[in-house]
């Protein structure tokens, strides 16, 4: 379907992963990872460019049937730019056959996986949205411009700032506050509406797409209740964000929750997966499809990515708890965690997952919490 295209330079940990021999679709084009057959459809990988440093997201297709209609499911939609539509159309144009979108599954409500919904649906939600609770309401708050300007003018709003936010945990530069206030429209920007109706996905929930039947395995940590899902039949896996393997699932504590432990959510989290198979073929949201039926030997695939992630976090708060043998704010524990340069977007990722690993600590015991000076400083005990 595509043309080869470059292949990033391994990280050290990758080298342990075995990546599976598939083409990286370019915008606009479909990568093959299930052929169909008379009773199941087939599943499609398509890439959409991201405009962050992280600069793509894989979203998949499967040939579906739904209510005697024969189309496709769309898994994940990309953010909603002019750009991002018209690579839709291409594909639409290209391989749809006049067939519609039946439905729409996303993961969660991150804007690049939910900024498209409404799109994809349709005015009149001709292929319904499907999502668990959490990530549903949580995109529908985010993405409401009306409940932004309300929350500002409530008594405690301005103390609910990301930058008031940031401030508490150590963050004194002026401009950077500046910055942060600035990014209060960012969401929306990106997810201008969310339909106003859905179809709940719960915990645990078997479906029918493609044919074969799909489990939701819920998540928590990285967004409020995530959903992968996994085809036991196929020994597929829709990993979402909550399986990456080149880079580590961002976890990070935003304005609205400032006491949250999403890290040990995630952590928790992932030992759903232990329950599946080695070679299952993991689809993750970024990075390349792993895992898979040609492995050889018995490492490279979800088992030997879940050990990865859980060195790496235990890595990180060891370091964490290092350096706070004498008192220290996220933003002084930020580098430590973070040593590379990072641009605006990145930091207030690196600052929200920062306070995550100090959370975990502070949850689990290891650290104590105490303002001073209007900060948060944190003390290993």
């Amino acid at each position: 379907m595509t043309a080869p295209r470059p292949t990033p330079a391994l990280r050290p940990h990758e080298h342990e992963i075995h990546y599976a021999d598939l083409t990286i679709p370019a915008p606009g084009e479909l990568t093959e990872l299930q052929a169909g057959s008379h009773s199941r459809g087939g599943v499609w990988w398509l890439r959409m460019p991201l405009p962050f440093a992280l600069d793509h997201i894989n979203l998949w297709l499967v040939e579906d049937e739904v209510e005697g209609r024969r189309g496709f499911t769309a898994i994940d939609t990309g953010v909603s730019t002019p750009e991002t539509m018209a690579h839709w159309q291409t594909i639409r144009g290209s391989y749809f056959k006049g067939l519609p979108i039946l439905r729409v599954i996303c993961t969660h409500m991150h804007p690049d996986h939910m900024g498209l919904a409404y799109w994809l649906c349709g005015d009149e939600c001709e292929a319904p949205l499907w999502m668990t609770l959490g990530e549903y309401t949580t995109g529908r708050m985010f993405a409401s411009r009306c409940l932004a300007d309300e929350d500002l003018a409530q008594p405690d709003g301005p103390a609910a700032t990301m930058a008031e936010h940031f401030r508490r945990h150590g963050m004194h530069s002026p401009d950077d506050y500046q910055k942060v206030l600035n990014r209060k429209g960012h969401f929306s920007s990106l997810v201008p509406r969310v339909p106003m109706r859905y179809r709940r996905l719960m915990p645990e929930e078997a479906f029918e797409m493609g044919g074969e039947t799909w489990r939701v395995i819920p998540g928590y940590g990285h967004s409020p209740e995530h959903a992968s899902l996994y085809c036991q039949a196929s020994n597929l896996l829709i990993s979402g964000d909550m399986l990456l393997p080149r880079i580590s699932t961002n976890m990070s504590v935003w304005a609205h929750e400032p006491d949250a432990d999403p890290l040990g959510q995630y952590l928790a989290s992932i030992e759903r997966f232990s329950p599946l198979p080695e070679n299952t073929l993991v689809l993750p949201s970024h990075g390349r499809p792993f895992g898979g039926p040609e492995m050889t030997g018995a490492k490279g695939g979800i088992h030997t990515r879940l050990r990865q992630l859980r060195a790496h976090h235990e890595e990180r708060l060891a370091e964490a708890l290092e350096a706070c043998k004498a008192p220290k704010t996220c933003a002084q524990v930020l580098p430590v965690l973070f040593p590379r340069e990072l641009d605006f977007h990145q930091f207030t990722f690196a600052m929200g997952e920062t306070i995550a690993h100090m959370n975990r600590l502070w949850h689990a015991g290891r650290v104590s919490r105490v303002q001073h000076e209007g900060a948060y400083r944190f003390e290993a005990v």
